[in-house]
């Protein structure tokens, strides 16, 4: 995992009563889902992940075994970004059950699927747009981008990360 940058205030964020924490912005590319559970070394307690991947080619079990693995490292925010990628938030829906079943009140753990969307707007919800439920809020500082599969998506990602911080977004 690398540091993208710290220290990240969200462009929506001021529609909350209470500040929520700057983020830290970080990189986990992987060649495949199978390692992800083991590169992701968050800092903090619980954590918001965007999945860049083509799910079209990997089976159910595989991501449902690494969502488990995910979900156990403080996974409160998932977006998932790729072909395939609304198998993919199932995926993670249903193995977030028996979590989400000990929660109370409104806390859920949150998950998203951006299939029609370009990854730059994707990348831009994740930063900006993409808030965990109120309890988990003041605990969620790590904001991870992981690239499976695919290091071109890495390289944009790497290249657009900069201006999706820190200038208002594109019409």
């Amino acid at each position: 995992m690398q540091r993208l940058l710290k220290g990240v205030t969200s462009q929506v964020s001021q529609i909350f009563p209470e500040k929520p924490p700057d983020r830290q912005l970080f990189l986990c590319p992987c060649a495949a889902i199978e390692e992800l559970g083991e590169k992701l070394k968050p800092s903090s307690k619980c954590f918001g992940l965007l999945l860049a991947m083509d799910a079209s080619k990997i089976d159910s079990k595989t991501i449902g075994d690494a969502a488990d693995r995910i979900l156990a490292k403080g996974l409160v925010y998932l977006c998932a970004w790729g072909s395939d990628c609304e198998r993919v938030h199932d995926a993670f829906d249903e193995s977030a059950r028996d979590i989400n079943e000990g929660l109370t009140g409104d806390d859920v753990i949150m998950t998203a699927s951006h299939e029609d969307e370009p990854l730059r707007e994707a990348v831009w919800y994740f930063v900006h747009g993409a808030f965990p439920t109120e309890s988990f809020r003041r605990q969620c500082t790590d904001w991870i981008i992981a690239p499976v599969g695919n290091h071109e998506w890495e390289k944009q990602i790497r290249s657009m990360i900069h201006h999706i911080v820190f200038l208002p977004p594109e019409d």
